[in-house]
């Protein structure tokens, strides 16, 4: 089976082959968005491996369904919610702002009570539900993180392109509205209920349980072949982290009340999971609450991470300690450089840069992706925030690494470009804005040094206990800049 699968994703990508990207975008040719170099050349190697793959899976508008990229199993000619909420910031990067865009708003506009206010768990190119998981209202695959995964992933969106839509559009306002009440409410999400909830909710007159369209329908983890789950950690987690984005989304417009409740909420899910997911005698969390009436143990943990759930130091460090010690799919190893990096595990973080290509399964759309945003946003630290309208960098390259550019990144309508040295980095805002460029550079500086003026910083740790010494410089549009340390 692994070598069908193999090949029928050569066969796919040899197809994709022939169509290349050549329009230009405000002038900039895609061949000139997002180019990645550095003098490790192996890290440069994983970045145009992971570039080429990533475009063989894009598709410009000339399906039924319109813009969109690979975001499923290889061949379905889909798009699942999972993998396009954790593709997409990759895809930003790439430039596939309207693919991202197209693709939310498809799962936004197709949220239905009939469903018991789910979407389409994955859909294809004719912008229908994909057979492989959808027969009808009532039988149908769907994991229950989907809703809230795509919100946090629709805030990140606006956070890198600034378009108004993701908060405004009345599509994606009714799903945000929908799945923080009616969908929390239909599938017993609220936090008081997480431990009462049924295993099997909401089914089909003729349920039956051997039927996986039917026993799948509103599973409550992302783990989909363990027994008996009820409530997981990675369930709980994007609960946390939809309402927080709700909350945020809300406080945006205007909406205080809204913004307050949400981000109650979402502190309630985060307390379940710190108070009693967190099992203090092993030193771990726990994963699942089943229907047995107990805690049992099984993937899910990672997502703790992804969501950015847990500020605790220690368990940080216990979480990832027992992360890699573990065995993982390709699918859950994706998103691992990106969170090494965050949390101070540089190391590690570029062993799996390097590593993850080569590996069974590489050809997985979300692995190239997931490079993509663990070299750009990861190893160099790059994360704008429309809401802020600012842009931080942070190198947390290493050895020859340390020498590394990429050139012009989408955000904010416009383009940014970073090159980091062992002790300076250098910033272009091609984008109509002024912005604050939050510097900053591994090790205690007492002072940064900008354009030739000395900034005061303020110093913090990560969880791995790394120092990083921050500055904040007013970046005028069409601007460069240049920060060094001694």
């Amino acid at each position: 089976m692994k070598k069908m699968l193999l090949g029928m994703s050569l066969a796919l990508l040899a197809a994709c082959g022939q169509h290349t990207r050549t329009e230009k975008i405000d002038g900039t040719s895609m061949a000139e968005v997002a180019v990645f170099t550095s003098a490790d050349k192996n890290l440069e190697k994983t970045y145009n491996w992971a570039k080429a793959m990533a475009w063989l899976y894009a598709h410009e508008g000339d399906d039924p369904v319109g813009y969109w990229y690979e975001a499923s199993l290889p061949m379905r000619e889909a798009f699942c919610m999972r993998d396009v909420s954790h593709q997409s910031v990759g895809g930003q990067i790439l430039g596939m702002t309207p693919h991202n865009k197209n693709m939310f708003f498809r799962f936004a506009e197709n949220i239905s009570e009939s469903k018991d206010w789910c979407s389409y768990w994955e859909i294809n190119r004719h912008n229908k539900p994909a057979p492989a998981d959808y027969e009808n209202d009532s039988s149908f695959w769907y994991n229950l993180n989907a809703n809230f995964d795509v919100m946090q992933a629709c805030l990140k969106m606006y956070e890198w392109t600034g378009d108004a839509e993701y908060l405004e559009n009345k599509e994606f306002v009714n799903f945000y509205d929908r799945s923080v009440s009616d969908y929390v409410e239909r599938w017993d999400l609220q936090p008081e209920k997480a431990f009462q909830r049924a295993r099997y909710m909401n089914t089909a007159e003729n349920f039956d349980a051997n039927k996986s369209f039917h026993r799948c329908r509103g599973l409550a983890s992302y783990a989909e072949n363990f027994p008996g789950i009820v409530m997981s950690i990675d369930l709980l987690s994007s609960l946390y982290a939809g309402f927080n984005a709700y909350a945020y989304m809300a406080e945006m417009k205007g909406e205080t009340a809204k913004a307050e409740e949400a981000r109650t909420k979402a502190g309630q899910y985060k307390q379940i999971v710190e108070e009693k997911f967190w099992d203090a005698s092993q030193n771990r969390y726990n994963t699942f609450w089943t229907d047995e009436g107990a805690f049992k143990r099984g993937e899910g943990a990672p997502f703790v991470l992804w969501f950015d759930v847990t500020d605790n130091t220690e368990r940080i460090r216990a979480l990832v300690k027992d992360i890699l010690s573990q065995k993982w799919n390709v699918e859950n190893l994706s998103a691992f450089p990106m969170f090494l990096y965050k949390y101070g595990y540089l190391d590690e973080a570029y062993r799996h840069l390097i590593t993850i290509p080569k590996m069974n399964r590489s050809e997985y759309p979300e692995v190239s992706f997931g490079m993509v945003e663990g070299i750009v946003c990861g190893a160099m630290g790059l994360q704008p925030s429309f809401s802020k309208k600012q842009i931080a960098t942070c190198s947390r390259l290493q050895g020859a690494a340390r020498q590394s550019s990429i050139k012009n990144v989408p955000v904010f309508g416009g383009y940014v470009s970073v090159s980091h040295t062992d002790k300076s980095t250098t910033i272009e805002n091609n984008t109509d804005m002024d912005l604050t460029w939050e510097v900053s550079f591994m090790g205690e500086h007492p002072e940064i040094i900008v354009d030739g003026k000395k900034m005061t910083t303020s110093t913090e740790l990560d969880a791995n206990g790394n120092a990083y010494s921050r500055c904040l410089v007013l970046l005028r549009a069409h601007a460069c800049a240049v920060a060094e340390v001694e």
